[in-house]
């Protein structure tokens, strides 16, 4: 399980410029929580995407600070890493993964890697580098991208699909590509689970509870639009309809979020 942000905005701004302060500091506040490291990816000056990954957790790592503090980009993703059981971390398991043009990262647990290794054709399977299930779910979005008429269809049929084979899992990940950012919030039947970690029972931060752990929020802001996993209370954030993918992007240069799908 882990914590997502995902920004956009006018121009090129910084995470701290978009969240402010306070709100920087409550979402760094939450690698106490979750605490395997760190990643972060951005589009860059030439259009390209920029990523980076720590295997330290946020608030302990200088790097962090200034990535948050210091670059600047018009999208940003953030991504702070609690590594499910058996999934080790190590830096080929840290999100967001990169690929031909795009950058993923997602909070949840689907299944045992072997079984998404099913659902992949061999180009998909030999583009795998880590362990995770995450990574084998974002090649075979990816692979449905190839396969469909639009990255938006590409996006649906994969949720439907992973949807179908393991109901009841957290799906909830944000995609990166082509100067727009894909939220999937798709989580129904799917809870905060501790009982594989019982050292982290009764330390959960605020909103960490069955009820509310995997929901999706959006802050809009003039000139920004941030959407974020929960934990913090800074702003005005309003919670995102679940069982659905929404689009990030720029519209003659406003931010703007819609909806593509809902399930």
């Amino acid at each position: 399980m882990c914590r997502l942000l995902a920004t956009v905005s006018a121009r090129a701004t910084t995470i701290e410029e978009v969240l402010g302060d306070t709100g920087l500091r409550e979402f760094s506040r939450l690698s106490e929580f979750h605490d395997d490291g760190w990643g972060a990816a951005r589009l860059d000056e030439r259009g390209d995407i920029e990523t980076r990954t720590s295997i330290t957790k946020a608030d302990a790592d200088p790097d962090f600070e200034r990535y948050t503090t210091s670059d600047r980009a018009t999208e940003h993703l953030l991504h702070l890493r609690w590594a499910s059981a058996g999934m080790g971390t190590v830096a080929r398991n840290s999100h967001p993964f990169r690929r031909e043009g795009y950058a993923f990262m997602h909070n949840g647990n689907i299944a045992a890697p072997r079984l998404l290794d099913e659902l992949l054709d061999e180009d998909s399977r030999a583009g795998v580098r880590g362990g995770t299930d995450s990574e084998r779910f974002f090649a075979y979005i990816m692979q449905c991208c190839r396969n469909s008429s639009s990255v938006e269809q590409g996006i649906i049929a994969a949720v439907k699909d992973i949807r179908e084979a393991f109901p009841g899992r957290s799906l909830n990940s944000f995609l990166m590509h082509d100067g727009s950012i894909y939220v999937i919030n798709c989580h129904a039947g799917a809870h905060l689970d501790l009982s594989a970690y019982p050292e982290r029972v009764g330390h959960t931060p605020w909103q960490h509870d069955e009820t509310h752990y995997l929901d999706l929020l959006v802050s809009r802001k003039e000139g920004s639009i941030a959407v974020a996993s929960t934990g913090m209370r800074h702003g005005e954030w309003e919670k995102l309809p679940e069982e659905s993918i929404f689009k990030l992007n720029k519209e003659d240069e406003a931010p703007s979020i819609r909806t593509i799908w809902e399930g």
